[in-house]
């Protein structure tokens, strides 16, 4: 079974590019309905808010209430370092370091 890991800094990208794009789209309409009042008619896009975008608005507050550090999580590995049963080669530290750059850039 293959696990599927999503960082922080994925989950930020995307939620900044959809913040843009709604932000843009807002933006458009103010330009296009001042043209509007200016006798000019302009074709305008509209937006409509859909439950996927109250999905990604709750996800967003969800994220946003995360405590930065998983205490629970760093106390075991901490445990297992103590006592010796955490053992990782420098390729596995290399190979995850190479991964996550690669997936942070691509997102």
């Amino acid at each position: 079974m293959k696990i599927l890991k999503i960082s922080s800094e994925q989950v930020r990208k995307v939620l900044q590019s959809y913040v843009r794009e709604v932000e843009n789209k807002k933006s458009a309409k103010a330009k296009s309905s001042d043209k509007k009042s200016e006798g000019v008619k302009v074709k305008s896009d509209s937006l409509v808010i859909t439950a996927r975008s109250e999905e990604v608005k709750k996800a967003k507050e969800a994220y946003g209430k995360l405590p930065e550090v998983r205490k629970d999580l760093v106390d075991e590995l901490k445990d297992r370092v103590k006592s010796g049963k955490y053992n990782v080669t420098s390729k596995e530290v290399a190979d995850k370091i190479i991964h996550r750059a690669v997936v942070d850039k691509s997102v």
